[in-house]
């Protein structure tokens, strides 16, 4: 049985917005013309070493880990981690960011179903018509209904179907190795093998780091705050509610975007915009209702 704690779900939402926060202010990076291969290396390192100096001047203990767990650690950083990073910037690199945005979050839909009929855990009625709504708020928040975002690139979509997989893959594999492993061992593992990853990437792309120092004390902070931060709440949140829920509720992260790009970059939010921030409210709202609900940790049956 999974507890669907309320501080669970206040974790992911906390979650969200210091995504958002650190995807608008990378999307700024992006329009001064860095490469969102280069920016998305960068977070995982910086995160990396932020946790590495953090746990060995405060808790060195959970610097180590048990040998069997390492396979397990290295698929989750390898796979998981920088999987799913390098997917996503990888199709924003050929289609448009909320476009990618919207398909990836269509691994919502596998995490639930993997809930339903692998682990054999009941999912009512009130989930899926959350992620329903979620999925629909998202589409008009990100602003995926202008008519020039319809202009199907082929491989950037199944660049975005595989990112989707990443997403699904991380959400699960989280969870479980939550179950077992203190978060920050989880995080220090994870962003240690993506970082040995983006490396060999490196190597065999031959890709160029910035050389202005600048640029690295932003992607420092982004990935204290925007990475390393994001992540430990979404994975502590996991111990308390199940990965569909989380996944459900992650998706306010195009809403705090959508309202930070507002409040302090000017933006201009559309009417259908706002439509859809309060769909994704709405779907919130409906799954922190069905955690209520008795049939949500009852097994189903066989």
């Amino acid at each position: 049985m999974v507890k669907n704690s309320p501080a669970g779900y206040l974790l992911v939402v906390s979650s969200a917005l210091l995504f958002a926060a650190g995807g608008n202010l990378v999307k700024a990076l992006f329009k001064l013309g860095y490469s969102p291969l280069v920016l998305a290396q960068l977070r995982i390192w910086a995160a990396f070493t932020w946790l590495f100096l953090s746990l060995l001047l405060l808790r060195p203990s959970l610097l180590r880990v048990g040998r069997r767990e390492l396979p397990a650690l290295a698929v989750f950083g390898g796979v998981g981690l920088a999987g799913v990073q390098l997917s996503y910037y990888l199709t924003i690199a050929r289609i448009n960011i909320a476009v990618a945005l919207l398909v990836q979050y269509l691994g919502l839909v596998a995490v639930t179903a993997f809930e339903r009929y692998h682990r054999r855990q009941a999912v009512g009625a009130r989930v899926w018509t959350a992620l329903g709504l979620v999925l629909i708020g998202a589409f008009f928040a990100v602003g995926a209904y202008q008519p020039a975002l319809f202009r199907v690139n082929l491989p950037g979509v199944m660049l975005g179907l595989v990112s989707a997989a990443f997403f699904a893959f991380y959400i699960l594999r989280a969870s479980t190795l939550a179950r077992r492993l203190d978060t920050w061992t989880i995080l220090l593992y994870g962003f240690g093998s993506g970082s040995i990853l983006w490396l060999a990437f490196d190597a065999v792309t031959r890709t160029g780091l910035p050389m202005d120092w600048r640029i690295w004390i932003v992607m420092a902070l982004v990935g204290l705050v925007g990475t390393l931060a994001a992540h430990a709440l979404f994975v502590i949140a996991l111990r308390t509610i199940r990965p569909s829920s989380a996944g459900i509720v992650a998706t306010a992260e195009p809403v705090f975007a959508g309202l930070i790009a507002f409040l302090v970059l000017g933006d201009r939010l559309h009417p259908l915009q706002v439509a859809g921030a309060a769909l994704i409210v709405a779907g919130i709202v409906t799954v922190q209702l069905a955690s209520r609900e008795h049939t949500l940790t009852t097994p189903v049956l066989q």
